[in-house]
């Protein structure tokens, strides 16, 4: 797609791969309304793109997503009425449900600034690969607001866990891709010049798998963190399982294993 600097977002397609790029460099991709609005209506959409099977979300510039645009974001801040302030709040809190319902499998590669919104964003993905230049902080509790915001009171426990969970959010400290990476939320932490790299291995893999397959585990998996109980989980996963085994896929790979080859994957 070619687009202009002043694009807030750009989309590439490669075959069955998306990357969505932030495109606000020189504001280190602060969230601005067209920026939101427009993520949110990309992962809305994915619902019901069944060419698309990863997606990449990116930063451009130095930084993944430096948080709110307070200054020049284009929300009307001016007015400052509880109505207009939640509308913002829901107008934003959307974005996240929409990463977290598409089907396809989200990798958030992170560099630079991962701050309030921009660490909810990282968070919402289904897969962090992050650089050692990366930051991560859930800010809003040093502008003198309350420290869970955008889905992280939900996200972050079950990322790292409740006690670096209430840390990170009660004290607005800034954590390093080490550290994140120590408590479960990155999936990879490279050198900077070898995150693309990283990614892109990663992409290979998930696009090597079932299209079926990969979309039911990321449901799965997201069911699986908020069930009740073993039963529950292990339930939903002999649906799928006896589900997709009675696929073309599931044929075709294991004819592939005996054949030795690699399987040719048509999503049915």
């Amino acid at each position: 797609m070619t687009a202009t600097r002043a694009t807030p977002v750009l989309i590439d397609e490669q075959a069955d791969l998306m990357t969505i790029t932030l495109n606000r460099p020189e504001l280190g991709n602060a969230f601005s309304a067209d920026l939101v609005d427009t993520l949110f209506h990309t992962f809305t959409e994915l619902a019901s793109r069944d060419d698309i099977r990863v997606v990449v979300l990116q930063g451009a510039g130095k930084h993944f997503c430096s948080g709110l645009d307070l200054v020049d974001g284009g929300w009307g801040f001016s007015e400052r009425s509880v109505g207009m302030l939640l509308g913002v709040q829901r107008r934003i809190a959307r974005l996240y449900l929409a990463m977290r319902r598409c089907p396809q499998a989200v990798v958030a590669s992170v560099q630079g600034a991962a701050y309030g919104g921009g660490l909810s964003l990282a968070a919402a993905a289904d897969l962090r690969v992050a650089d050692t230049t990366a930051k991560f902080c859930a800010a809003y509790i040093r502008i003198g607001l309350t420290g869970a915001d955008m889905a992280s009171s939900y996200l972050l426990p079950r990322l790292v866990g409740g006690s670096f969970a209430a840390e990170m959010m009660m004290t607005g400290r800034a954590y390093t891709a080490e550290a994140m990476d120590k408590r479960g939320f990155l999936s990879h932490v490279t050198a900077p010049e070898e995150r693309e790299s990283a990614v892109s291995a990663l992409v290979a893999d998930l696009l090597a798998t079932a299209p079926l397959g990969l979309r039911l585990t990321k449901e799965a998996v997201h069911l699986g963190i908020d069930s009740q109980s073993m039963e529950a989980t292990m339930a939903l996963e002999d649906r799928h399982q006896t589900l997709l085994s009675m696929t073309d896929d599931a044929a075709e790979a294991m004819h592939a294993f005996q054949e030795k080859r690699a399987p040719n994957y048509r999503g049915r």
